[in-house]
Protein backbone atom coordinates (compact mmCIF):
# COMPACT_ATOMS: atom_id res chain seq x y z
CA UNK A 1 0.00 0.00 0.00
CA UNK A 2 1.13 3.45 -1.41
CA UNK A 3 0.75 7.26 -2.05
CA UNK A 4 -1.50 7.11 -5.01
CA UNK A 5 -2.61 7.45 -7.99
CA UNK A 6 -1.20 5.76 -10.20
CA UNK A 7 2.22 7.37 -11.29
CA UNK A 8 3.47 8.75 -7.86
CA UNK A 9 7.33 8.15 -6.71
CA UNK A 10 5.90 5.95 -4.35
CA UNK A 11 4.45 3.25 -6.59
CA UNK A 12 7.51 2.82 -8.09
CA UNK A 13 9.62 2.71 -5.31
CA UNK A 14 6.84 0.30 -4.04
CA UNK A 15 7.49 -1.53 -7.04
CA UNK A 16 11.08 -1.85 -7.54
CA UNK A 17 11.71 -2.52 -3.37
CA UNK A 18 9.16 -5.82 -3.90
CA UNK A 19 11.44 -6.99 -7.20
CA UNK A 20 14.59 -6.62 -4.77
CA UNK A 21 12.44 -8.34 -2.16
CA UNK A 22 12.16 -11.05 -4.18
CA UNK A 23 8.58 -10.60 -4.24
CA UNK A 24 6.47 -11.74 -7.13
CA UNK A 25 2.97 -12.08 -6.36
CA UNK A 26 2.07 -8.47 -5.15
CA UNK A 27 -0.69 -6.32 -5.43
CA UNK A 28 0.04 -1.92 -4.99
CA UNK A 29 -3.04 -0.39 -3.18
CA UNK A 30 -3.13 3.47 -3.82
CA UNK A 31 -4.45 5.52 -0.95
CA UNK A 32 -4.47 9.39 -0.75
CA UNK A 33 -3.96 9.85 3.00
CA UNK A 34 -1.08 7.27 5.09
CA UNK A 35 -2.93 7.64 8.42
CA UNK A 36 -5.88 5.78 6.07
CA UNK A 37 -3.58 3.45 5.19
CA UNK A 38 -2.24 2.22 8.75
CA UNK A 39 -5.93 1.90 9.51
CA UNK A 40 -6.00 -0.61 6.24
CA UNK A 41 -3.11 -2.97 7.63
CA UNK A 42 -3.66 -3.04 11.01
CA UNK A 43 -3.87 -6.84 11.91
CA UNK A 44 -3.06 -7.87 8.66
CA UNK A 45 -0.39 -10.38 7.93
CA UNK A 46 1.80 -9.88 4.52
CA UNK A 47 -0.02 -6.24 4.39
CA UNK A 48 2.75 -3.73 4.45
CA UNK A 49 2.69 0.46 4.11
CA UNK A 50 5.62 1.95 2.13
CA UNK A 51 6.13 5.71 2.71
CA UNK A 52 8.87 8.26 1.22
CA UNK A 53 10.77 9.07 4.54
CA UNK A 54 10.76 13.08 2.66
CA UNK A 55 6.75 13.30 3.44
CA UNK A 56 5.61 15.12 6.36
CA UNK A 57 3.86 12.88 8.40
CA UNK A 58 6.21 10.02 9.05
CA UNK A 59 6.01 10.89 12.23
CA UNK A 60 2.81 10.18 12.80
CA UNK A 61 2.49 7.25 10.64
CA UNK A 62 4.97 5.87 12.97
CA UNK A 63 3.30 7.43 16.24
CA UNK A 64 0.33 6.55 15.60
CA UNK A 65 0.07 2.45 16.44
CA UNK A 66 3.47 1.93 17.85
CA UNK A 67 2.44 -1.04 19.86
CA UNK A 68 0.37 -2.70 16.49
CA UNK A 69 2.55 -1.04 13.28
CA UNK A 70 6.06 -1.17 12.89
CA UNK A 71 8.94 -0.11 11.08
CA UNK A 72 10.47 -2.98 9.41
CA UNK A 73 12.94 -2.10 6.64
CA UNK A 74 14.49 1.53 5.08
CA UNK A 75 15.89 1.77 1.82
CA UNK A 76 17.40 3.61 -1.14
CA UNK A 77 15.76 4.92 -4.46
CA UNK A 78 15.45 8.25 -6.36
CA UNK A 79 12.62 9.70 -6.85
CA UNK A 80 11.40 9.85 -10.46
CA UNK A 81 12.99 13.11 -12.50
CA UNK A 82 11.16 16.62 -10.91
CA UNK A 83 10.86 19.50 -12.87
CA UNK A 84 9.54 22.74 -12.40
CA UNK A 85 6.85 23.27 -14.64
CA UNK A 86 4.74 25.76 -16.34
CA UNK A 87 1.93 26.09 -18.21
CA UNK A 88 3.49 27.57 -21.79
CA UNK A 89 0.33 30.54 -21.85
CA UNK A 90 1.83 31.88 -18.50
CA UNK A 91 4.84 34.36 -19.14
CA UNK A 92 4.81 35.30 -15.88
CA UNK A 93 3.71 31.86 -13.35
CA UNK A 94 2.01 33.49 -10.00
CA UNK A 95 0.58 30.34 -8.37
CA UNK A 96 2.45 26.94 -7.41
CA UNK A 97 1.10 23.86 -7.34
CA UNK A 98 3.24 20.99 -5.09
CA UNK A 99 3.46 18.28 -2.40
CA UNK A 100 4.35 19.57 0.53
CA UNK A 101 7.35 17.20 0.87
CA UNK A 102 8.84 18.70 -2.11
CA UNK A 103 8.45 22.11 -0.86
CA UNK A 104 12.56 22.80 -0.22
CA UNK A 105 12.91 22.27 -3.84
CA UNK A 106 11.99 26.17 -4.64
CA UNK A 107 11.89 29.51 -3.49
CA UNK A 108 8.02 29.27 -1.93
CA UNK A 109 9.12 33.27 -1.45
CA UNK A 110 9.21 33.66 -5.10
CA UNK A 111 5.22 32.75 -5.35
CA UNK A 112 2.20 34.62 -4.54
CA UNK A 113 0.11 31.41 -4.22
CA UNK A 114 1.29 28.24 -2.88
CA UNK A 115 -0.83 25.09 -3.25
CA UNK A 116 -0.57 21.85 -1.42
CA UNK A 117 -1.46 18.86 -3.74
CA UNK A 118 -1.46 15.03 -2.57
CA UNK A 119 1.31 13.72 -5.21
CA UNK A 120 3.17 14.87 -8.08
CA UNK A 121 0.85 12.96 -10.91
CA UNK A 122 -1.67 15.33 -9.23
CA UNK A 123 -0.01 18.54 -9.35
CA UNK A 124 0.48 17.28 -13.59
CA UNK A 125 -3.01 17.28 -13.79
CA UNK A 126 -4.39 20.04 -12.24
CA UNK A 127 -1.39 22.11 -13.94
CA UNK A 128 -2.38 20.95 -17.31
CA UNK A 129 -6.30 21.68 -15.81
CA UNK A 130 -5.39 25.67 -15.31
CA UNK A 131 -5.89 25.41 -11.24
CA UNK A 132 -2.26 26.73 -11.01
CA UNK A 133 0.46 28.80 -13.30
CA UNK A 134 3.31 25.84 -12.16
CA UNK A 135 4.06 23.15 -10.85
CA UNK A 136 6.70 21.00 -9.37
CA UNK A 137 5.70 17.66 -10.98
CA UNK A 138 7.56 14.91 -12.66
CA UNK A 139 10.15 16.01 -16.09
CA UNK A 140 7.65 13.26 -17.99
CA UNK A 141 4.95 15.22 -18.42
CA UNK A 142 6.80 17.74 -20.43
CA UNK A 143 7.86 15.19 -22.77
CA UNK A 144 3.93 14.53 -22.67
CA UNK A 145 2.53 17.50 -22.73
CA UNK A 146 5.05 19.69 -25.26
CA UNK A 147 2.37 22.46 -26.47
CA UNK A 148 1.19 22.89 -23.37
CA UNK A 149 3.90 22.90 -20.73
CA UNK A 150 7.19 24.44 -20.43
CA UNK A 151 10.16 23.84 -18.41
CA UNK A 152 11.32 26.42 -15.65
CA UNK A 153 13.68 24.21 -13.75
CA UNK A 154 15.05 20.92 -14.31
CA UNK A 155 15.95 19.24 -10.51
CA UNK A 156 15.86 15.81 -12.22
CA UNK A 157 16.14 12.38 -9.54
CA UNK A 158 16.64 12.91 -5.65
CA UNK A 159 17.93 9.82 -3.74
CA UNK A 160 16.03 9.52 -0.84
CA UNK A 161 14.80 7.06 1.86
CA UNK A 162 11.72 5.04 2.23
CA UNK A 163 10.40 3.64 5.27
CA UNK A 164 8.74 0.36 5.27
CA UNK A 165 5.85 -0.47 8.00
CA UNK A 166 4.26 -3.51 8.87
CA UNK A 167 2.46 -5.34 11.77
CA UNK A 168 5.24 -7.93 12.65
CA UNK A 169 8.44 -6.44 14.75
CA UNK A 170 11.93 -6.79 13.22
CA UNK A 171 13.91 -5.47 15.51
CA UNK A 172 15.42 -7.17 18.43
CA UNK A 173 17.89 -4.33 19.98
CA UNK A 174 20.80 -5.10 17.07
CA UNK A 175 20.71 -2.97 14.63
CA UNK A 176 19.36 -3.81 11.20
CA UNK A 177 21.19 -2.57 8.10
CA UNK A 178 23.39 -3.11 5.20
CA UNK A 179 27.42 -3.00 6.34
CA UNK A 180 28.51 -0.15 3.89
CA UNK A 181 31.90 0.25 5.62
CA UNK A 182 33.34 2.08 2.74
CA UNK A 183 31.18 4.90 3.35
CA UNK A 184 33.19 5.96 6.54
CA UNK A 185 36.60 4.78 5.60
CA UNK A 186 38.94 6.49 3.06
CA UNK A 187 41.76 5.45 1.27
CA UNK A 188 44.91 6.70 2.48
CA UNK A 189 45.40 8.20 -0.94
CA UNK A 190 42.57 10.13 -0.91
CA UNK A 191 42.88 11.41 2.79
CA UNK A 192 43.74 15.18 3.47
Amino acid sequence: MTLGPTGTCHERAAKEYMGFQGVEDFEVEFIGDFLDGLEQIRGKENAFLIQCSAHPLVHKVTERYWDEIFVVDTFIYPTKALALLRRREIERPRSLGLVPATAGYVDLSAWDEVIDVQSKPIVAEELLAGRYDAGLTHLEHLAAHPGELSLIEEIGEIDTTWVVYGTEKRFTGEVIGISSSKLFHRPASLAR
